[in-house]
């Protein structure tokens, strides 16, 4: 039984994390990465930016998408982008503080006041503060689980000479720190299970550091899975793994050979003494932003940008195109045109099943195989636009590689959002029985609608269609997300999977129309 409630303590924490994230994105209306863009002007602003987005979204793998997302050719300098992911780390320590204070006895108070704003409330607001209040209630339900599973595990004398012999094997330790932050792909996760130990007795002080520089070099493990998908993600996450592995090495080195080392002048119990050493440790890793030309050196060197070569799949995107620029921007533009054409395909049949109930047998491999497809275009469309060289663009066609080449990163996301996440939402949703569905359709489709529309609009613009488009694009951006705002505040009784699709809607209304900001950025600008 006990092996139970501790696995089901780990579950509620990582419950907790992902609802708490959620909330305060509703809390700030769902566009944290236009807020943190704003902060990266500078990099001292980067890094308070990142501090920031830590705190309100303690999530290693978001933030590590978030700074991947950021990290555009010429757009955002590659030092800024790491003071923000490592700002955003620091950031995150924040939430390990108030989870080492013994506050199951609140949980009450936290469950019950957010439910109250999360039930009974319809402003994206107030729903989002209950939505983050409970997420914390279940985070400290997971926490009292794990506490009294590990003091009842501890009594047991075969664990207690499992506790002992690990702690003649420390690096052990620190390897299963390492494994489990990568499991569950959160250090805060990981160090709340240590602080949970603690509770057995058996934990002492070094080995609950171990265990905190183990979760740190797993948090960096997983920042670099996390932006595995293209080249910048990778050499930011290399870069941190460079940054956040010695250090976390020679902390523990130094912490097992010298065990003379009083550090017992860390403030608090053992539970905030860890705390203080995860926030001095990420405090220690923010000083590499000073170095950053370094890192980008030697990651650069790891981590070699792909070679352009003939496409893989049967495109029209022949190499010698690049010895016309504008002609290769033309060509550049007809592939972009096309994946739009396979994106309205996709969120088509994936909508006609949502109106007919009736979801096809094959849909999860059609869905991954048109995916597939899509993400092998982008994937050229980004090397050829690489290809083509700015200085001999015209202005306008220097916009429009530029506008190609920032919608081709973001789509990694269109495609799993309009593909495996809205399919597996209406699976759930059809699952969920007659009324909920019937509820939800008129709403849903709407919602789908709207989006193509948006998307008509896109490709419009940058075929050059109309002069004003942009502008266009941004008050359609503006309608869809208050009439989605206001949808949400008049259906409240929604079934969940409806909520994921109406977020993932508003999330893609806004990082598609982001395009206009990089293709219309001169009128915007004159505009202003």
């Amino acid at each position: 039984m006990e092996l139970i409630n501790l696995l089901a303590g780990v579950l509620l924490v990582l419950f907790g994390l992902r609802f708490l994230r959620k909330g305060f994105a509703r809390i700030m209306g769902g566009d944290l990465v236009d807020w943190l863009q704003g902060f990266t002007r500078t990099r001292g602003r980067s890094l308070v930016g990142g501090i920031a987005g830590g705190v309100v979204m303690p999530s290693s793998t978001a933030t590590a998408m978030l700074s991947v997302q950021m990290t555009r050719r010429g757009k955002v300098s590659w030092a800024n982008v790491l003071a923000v992911l490592l700002g955003a780390q620091l950031g995150t320590t924040v939430l390990i503080h108030v989870l080492s204070f013994n506050l199951q006895s609140y949980v009450g108070i936290f469950v019950a006041g957010g439910a109250g704003l999360f039930l009974f409330t319809e402003s994206s607001r107030p729903r989002g503060i209950g939505q983050a209040m409970l997420a914390f209630g279940f985070m400290l339900m997971g926490m009292g689980l794990l506490s009294q599973s590990a003091s009842d595990l501890g009594a047991i004398p075969s664990v207690e000479n499992l506790f002992a012999a690990l702690g003649e094997l420390p690096w052990l330790f620190l390897i299963g720190a390492v494994v489990l932050t990568m499991l569950v792909q959160s250090a805060t996760a990981s160090i709340a299970v240590a602080l949970a130990l603690v509770a057995s007795g058996q934990v002492d002080l070094t080995m609950l550091l171990l265990w905190v520089f183990g979760a740190n070099i797993g948090l960096s493990l997983t920042v670099l899975m996390a932006g595995w998908g293209e080249t910048q993600g990778q050499r930011l996450g290399m870069a941190t793994l460079l940054v956040k592995m010695p250090l976390a090495l020679v902390a523990a080195a130094l912490l097992i050979t010298l065990p003379e080392i009083n550090l017992n002048g860390l403030p608090g119990a053992l539970p905030q003494q860890a705390a203080w050493a995860h926030t001095l440790f990420n405090l220690a890793a923010v000083i590499a932003i000073f170095f950053a030309n370094t890192l980008e050196r030697w990651v650069t060197v790891l981590i070699p940008a792909p070679a352009i070569t003939a496409p893989v799949r049967a495109t029209r995107l022949d190499p010698l195109l690049l010895q016309n620029p504008a002609l290769a921007t033309n060509a550049a533009l007809r592939e972009t045109l096309q994946i739009f054409d396979s994106l309205h395909l996709m969120l088509e049949s994936l909508m006609k099943a949502l109106e007919s109930g009736d979801l096809a047998a094959n849909s999860r491999a059609e869905v991954a195989r048109r995916g597939r497809e899509i993400r092998a275009v982008s994937d050229e469309v980004v090397i050829f636009l690489d290809g083509i060289p700015d200085d001999s663009l015209s202005e306008a066609d220097q916009a429009l590689k530029e506008a190609m080449d920032d919608l081709m990163r973001e789509m990694p996301f269109i495609v799993r959002a309009l593909g495996p996440d809205l399919r597996d939402a209406i699976e759930r949703l059809l699952n969920s029985g007659t009324e909920p569905l019937t509820a939800s359709q008129p709403l849903l489709v709407e919602a789908a609608a709207r989006l193509k529309q948006q998307l008509n609009t896109i490709a419009r613009m940058l075929m050059r269609e109309k002069p004003k488009l942009g502008r266009k694009v941004l008050e359609r951006k503006q309608n869809n997300s208050r009439w989605l705002i206001q949808a949400k505040r008049n259906h409240v009784g929604l079934p969940y999977p409806a909520w994921e699709m109406l977020d993932g809607f508003q999330e893609l209304n806004r990082r598609l129309s982001g395009v206009t900001y990089v293709y219309c950025r001169s009128e915007l600008e004159e505009k202003v």
